[in-house]
């Protein structure tokens, strides 16, 4: 799910970077613009790779507890910075209800909290990483 709001917002500012226009072009062409979205467009093809990896592991008959984990976390910080670019693409319409980003921004939050905490994916990472080496 988070893979998916990472995936809406850079859509939503993509589409309106194209129609919003400032100086006489589309705000897209405006280099703060699209190193913005490049990176959000990293972040979610990063995120997507894990959720791939995690998933080829476990149809390997693997255990993906340490790819899950990354997946999950990257997932939901992949979506919160989207989604906090995606208000910023926006400018002041970004807090407005009439536009999407208000509402992805806010949804975002809970990938950081629900199915495990930030905190508690990082905690199985060091944990899984460790057992390499021991």
């Amino acid at each position: 799910m988070s893979l998916g709001l990472a995936r809406r917002a850079l859509e939503e500012a993509t589409k309106y970077s194209m129609e919003r226009k400032t100086m006489g072009k589309p705000i897209f062409m405006h280099q703060a613009i699209n190193f913005m979205l490049a990176d959000m467009a990293l972040k979610y093809e990063l995120a997507r790779l894990m959720v791939w990896k995690s998933s080829l592991e476990y149809d390997e008959g693997r255990r993906n507890t340490y790819y899950a984990s990354i997946g999950k976390l990257y997932g939901a910080i992949a979506a919160n910075e989207n989604a906090s670019d995606c208000v910023q693409v926006f400018g002041g319409n970004g807090y407005n209800k009439d536009y999407p980003a208000e509402k992805l921004m806010r949804d975002a939050k809970i990938f950081q909290i629900y199915e495990g905490t930030d905190q508690i994916q990082r905690l199985i990472i060091g944990r899984e990483h460790m057992t390499k080496y021991m």
